[in-house]
């Protein structure tokens, strides 16, 4: 059985520790490491992570933490999906992917039988997330790990605003490479523009020409560019560059992308 974790951890102890309680109660599991990176406290950025991994998996557990609430009354939870189950805090991290999976119910985590005893009240990532995954690998039931709730914490990357020529939308998440992901769905993307349009990117007072591409190469290098990324939504890139250094974009940045 896989079980994937996503955190804000860095490269660190914590991370190893949550990876000895999941092998302490099955040492056969697998374990993936999506990302430990994401910035410290930032919800929205663990919940793209787990958005854009969790889809290329065989049937698994995914963990998310980044839990800026431990030791708070806010709820754990174990999202039931269609071929996944997702584990974490009630902050939205996990629903933008457990809802492209397919939700089929949401239970609260009350039961400690199924946690790592004593819980202590800022590492829930290792003492109740880890433990409750590991247990559901080895058979434990869902629905004995505590009620059916249907008010979990929401999430969702906005909807940009559709114009006469083109559209409004906010840039989600600003990848390694410097690609800005803005939150227009590929399927509206390609609707509106055919491959090698020129569109406008403008950003308060800065605008720029931007043609709408396949991939990256086929920009001149160094060049903004407009493409699908992988995960589905529209991103502003560079070819060999850093769109988002080279436009001065960062997440929850407004931008208009309107027709030349």
């Amino acid at each position: 059985m896989i079980v994937t974790l996503t955190t804000d951890f860095g490269p660190s102890e914590y991370v190893a520790a949550m990876k000895g309680v999941l092998l302490s109660i099955n040492p056969d599991l697998t374990i993936v490491d999506v990302r430990h990176d994401v910035t410290p406290g930032n919800v929205a950025e663990g919940a793209f992570a787990l958005f854009s991994a969790s889809r290329s998996f065989p049937p698994a557990i995914h963990v998310g933490v980044v839990d800026p609430g431990v030791g708070t009354a806010r709820r754990g939870l174990v999202v039931v999906c269609e071929g996944a189950m997702f584990v974490g805090p009630d902050n939205g991290i996990l629903m933008p992917a457990a809802k492209r999976k397919g939700v089929l119910g949401v239970r609260e985590l009350t039961n400690p039988a199924f946690w790592r005893q004593p819980v202590h009240p800022t590492f829930h990532g290792r003492d109740v997330f880890a433990s409750v995954a590991a247990h559901l690998t080895t058979g434990a039931k869902v629905g004995d790990l505590g009620p059916l709730i249907r008010d979990p914490v929401d999430l969702d990357f906005g909807t940009p605003e559709e114009a006469k020529d083109g559209f409004r939308a906010d840039v989600i998440y600003v990848d390694r490479f410097g690609n800005a992901v803005t939150n227009v769905p590929a399927h509206q993307a390609e609707h509106r523009w055919s491959y090698g349009t020129t569109v406008r990117l403008v950003i308060g007072m800065r605008e720029y020409a931007l043609s709408f591409l396949r991939s990256y190469g086929m920009a001149t290098r160094g060049s903004l560019l407009l493409t699908i990324g992988s995960h589905g939504f529209l991103e502003i890139a560079a070819n060999g560059a850093s769109a988002a250094h080279l436009a001065g974009l960062k997440p929850w940045d407004r931008v208009a992308l309107r027709e030349s």
